[in-house]
Parts: structure tokens; C-alpha cells; sequence
């Protein structure tokens, strides 16, 4: 634990200092000659020594603290290394329950790593929202002193990876849990509806689409639909792009978020980077993906019909085409082992604690010292 200043600049305001000191110089108390019978023995014109003299020196000390205390509190004091619990105990969200123990000899009880790091009062995890295990980690690191221990608790599979190992500024006491196995596994998400905007009646994709449509929702008689220009998609349906020019921003934003499938005709942008995402058997580009705004734009090469496409004919093409316009997932997943936090990122340097108010408190204090000793009757009597 140490003392510092986050402003050292406003230390000039000690050159106040030179204001008491001139005032007392100003108003000691002044000398009268006093007529005495000896006094007509001595030379004339005596040549005395002058010398600086301060009067009332409990009250100079006293005003010039409280011009240093002020100076100190413009500069800003605050206290580096406060003390802090030695180990910390973190559980990652997706353990079994019997892991969730209070470590015996902690000083901190074990908490969530979770936003704001809330205590673990029973099994229910809290949510991540949309941080990271990598960015909660980062977060402790920056936010610990360097002689906190750290644990962590960590399922054998952990959601909300971004990425592969973090790196830390300490080592890390990491430990791996079983998972806990969920009460119902979630299904995979339904194939959506076809809205195709821009296409002729006489395109031959226009019974591809609908087909496809089709083997995607068989029960479903709206499964496909030809919007209109003053028409608005359908917010749960793949928007099918069958324009010459570019689509418009309005339609990108209508789809942020989602996948907006673009006809052989359809402008390619030439900033954005595109990336093949299906080939032939002689390495054609088939079709090929790119950030469309907020969207992402799959842009497919060829005409959807049988001359141009030979593999509409194939039966598993409906399944081909759903994998490519299905987003992506954010790669989220990752095992306990692999992410295991590795070293060798620099420390960081320890939050200050604001002294301030305590400060002002002080300042307060002496102030109020000085405004008495002033005001004191023995010093006015004195005078």
C-alpha cells in the first residue's frame, strides 16, 4: 500500500506558501522607542542587526499545513495496493452442482464468472449476455492485485469461447469440472420461409425456389411468396435478391442479422471480400459469401436451372442450399483443456483508490483550526 498523486502539476500551488509567510512579516508586532536617562550614554544613531522574525508561530504552521493540504488534494492523492482477499474463486456457468463448493481458507467466497461477478447463493447460474469467459477473464486479471491467487472452476465443455486461450498476467489455479447435462437438447432451428423479390414469371429459379421452398416447409402452404416492390419480406423468411443492381440499404437493414441470397445477376460489390463457399468438381466457384452491411450476402454464380446448374437436379439440393444460407454460428464453444488460460501478458497497473473525500474532510478540519486560533482572545490580547 502506497501514497501517490494522479495530478502532480497542481503542486505549484505550494508557492502559496509565500502568502502567510509575507503577511505575518508584515504585521508583527511593531517596537516604540521608550525615553530612558542611561540611554544618552550610549553612541548615536546605533546601528542594531535586523533579522526576519515571524510572530505567532502556532498559527503560521497551522495556515501554511493548510495550504499544503490543499495543494495535495488539487493534485489528487490516492492509494495504490489496497489490501485485497489472497485467493479468488471463480465458477464457470455450465458446471455440476457438486462443484459449486466453498473453498475452505478463501477469503472471498466463490463467485460466477459472470457480468458483475455475483456470489454463488445457490446452483442456478446467472446469464452471460453477451460477454465471453475470454473478456471475464481479462476483466479479474486487470481488475485483481497482483498478489490475488486466482481459481477457476470450469466446466469440461465451456459456451461463450471467443476464441482459443486467453492470455493472463498470472498463473491461473484451473480446474475442470464435469458438464451438466441439460434437461431437453434443443432441436435445430426450423428451415425458413422463401420471399424472392425482383424475378420473372418465365425464370426457370422461380420453380427452383418454390421447390425448394417446398422440401423445406412441406406443411407449410406459404413456404414461398413473390414479394412485390412495394411489398416488405416477411421478417421470418430468406429474402432471395433476383435483381440486376444492388439491393437497396433499406432491405440490408431489413435483414441484419440474417443471410440475403443474391441471383447470378445481382451487382457484385467489388470492396467487399468475398469468399468461395461452394465449388464443382472442377473448382467453379458456385457461390460465394461477403458482409452485406449488417447482413451477410451469399451470391450465387450460376442461373438456378439445369443447363447452367446441372446439381438442382440432385435430390439432396434443397439440403446443400439450406447449409449455405444458414448463419453461422459465432464459434462459442471450445474444450475446458484447450482454454485453458496461458501467461506471459504484462501486469497491470493496480486501480487507485480516491483519497479525496477523506481529504477534503482534513482540509476541513485544519481550516477550522486556523479560523480559531485567529479569532482566539489570547492571541488578541497579545496583540
Amino acid at each position: 500500500m502506497s501514497f501517490g498523486l494522479l495530478a502532480p502539476v497542481a503542486l505549484a500551488a505550494l508557492a502559496a506558501w509565500l502568502l502567510p509567510l509575507l503577511l505575518h512579516l508584515a504585521r508583527r508586532d511593531a517596537t516604540r522607542p521608550t525615553p530612558f536617562a542611561a540611554l544618552r550614554w550610549l553612541r548615536e544613531k546605533p546601528r542594531p542587526r535586523r533579522r526576519l522574525r515571524f510572530d505567532d508561530w502556532p498559527l503560521l504552521l497551522v495556515r501554511l499545513l493548510l495550504l499544503a493540504l490543499v495543494a495535495l488534494w488539487l493534485a489528487w492523492p490516492v492509494l495504490h495496493g489496497a489490501t485485497a482477499p489472497a485467493r479468488w474463486t471463480v465458477v464457470v456457468p455450465g458446471v455440476v452442482d457438486d462443484a459449486i463448493t466453498v473453498v475452505a481458507g478463501d477469503e472471498a467466497p466463490p463467485r460466477w464468472l459472470a457480468p458483475g461477478f455475483p456470489t454463488i447463493d445457490g446452483p442456478s447460474a446467472p446469464a452471460l449476455g453477451t460477454a465471453s469467459v475470454s473478456s471475464l477473464l481479462r476483466e479479474l486479471d486487470m481488475t485483481l492485485p497482483m498478489g490475488t491467487t486466482l481459481a477457476v472452476i470450469a466446466p469440461e465443455v465451456i459456451d461463450g469461447a471467443d476464441g482459443g486461450p486467453v492470455a493472463l498476467s498470472r498463473a491461473v489455479d484451473w480446474r475442470i469440472a464435469p458438464s451438466r447435462v441439460e434437461d431437453a437438447a434443443s432441436g435445430p432451428a426450423p428451415a425458413p420461409r422463401i420471399d424472392v423479390l425482383g424475378i420473372e414469371a418465365d425464370d426457370p429459379a422461380l420453380r427452383v425456389l418454390r421447390a425448394v421452398a417446398r422440401a423445406w416447409r412441406p406443411d407449410d402452404a406459404d413456404a414461398f411468396a413473390v414479394v412485390g416492390p412495394e411489398a416488405t419480406p416477411r421478417a421470418d423468411a430468406l429474402v432471395a435478391w433476383w435483381h440486376e443492381g444492388a439491393p437497396d440499404a433499406d432491405l440490408q437493414q431489413h435483414v441484419a442479422g440474417g443471410v440475403l441470397l443474391l441471383g447470378p445477376a445481382a451487382a457484385r460489390d467489388p470492396n467487399a471480400e468475398w469468399q468461395p463457399i461452394w465449388r464443382d468438381a472442377d473448382g467453379e466457384v458456385l457461390a460465394e459469401r461477403a458482409a452485406c452491411a449488417a447482413a451477410t450476402c451469399i451470391r450465387l454464380t450460376r442461373a438456378l436451372d439445369p443447363a447452367h446448374l446441372p446439381a438442382v437436379l440432385d435430390p439432396e439440393f434443397p439440403s446443400r442450399l439450406r447449409a449455405l444460407v444458414r448463419p453461422s454460428p459465432a464459434p462459442g464453444r471450445i474444450t475446458a483443456e484447450a482454454f485453458k488460460p496461458t501467461t506471459g501478458v504484462a501486469a497491470y497497473p493496480p486501480t487507485p483508490r480516491d483519497l479525496r473525500p477523506w481529504w477534503a474532510l482534513l482540509v476541513a478540519l485544519v481550516f477550522a483550526l486556523e479560523r480559531w486560533m485567529a479569532a482566539s482572545p489570547r492571541r488578541n490580547r497579545a496583540a
